[in-house]
């Protein structure tokens, strides 16, 4: 009697946790989607870039892009306490966020190249033929 009272709350608490677990699942799914969005996002970013689209356009959908990552950040919380698994979720925000710096970073080489001016002084002077950089 005590044996297959035990089994069947045994039962009910492994049918409770596979329900809790499918729900975080689920809860996650319409965040997994967001986040392909925005992985979508960056790559068409990153071809406009190279297409030669302004910087200046590319850059604040750049910034709508980290602020929409660090709202999914909030929203996913701080992970509980001896959780050493990544979910599936957790790392794709990881992933984009790798993209985005990589973005910022092309953006900023490219920028910068941009506005560097060379100049050559004139043979007259303390330094003739000197080369003098201007950055803009």
């Amino acid at each position: 009697m005590v044996l297959k009272l035990f089994i069947y709350s045994l039962c009910i608490l492994l049918s409770l946790n596979v329900a809790a677990d499918t729900q975080t699942k689920d809860t996650n799914s319409p965040l997994i989607q967001k986040i392909e969005a925005i992985d979508y996002d960056l790559l068409e970013l990153e071809t406009q870039l190279d297409m030669g689209i302004d910087a200046f356009e590319v850059g604040l959908d750049a910034n709508k892009i980290k602020s929409q990552l660090l709202y999914f950040e909030y929203q996913l919380g701080t992970p509980r306490g001896g959780d050493q698994q990544w979910n599936e979720s957790e790392q794709m925000i990881l992933d984009a966020k790798v993209k985005l710096e990589a973005l910022q970073e092309k953006m900023k080489v490219e920028g910068d190249w941009g506005r560097v001016r060379f100049r050559v002084q004139d043979f007259g002077g303390s330094d003739p033929g000197a080369v003098k950089l201007r950055y803009n």
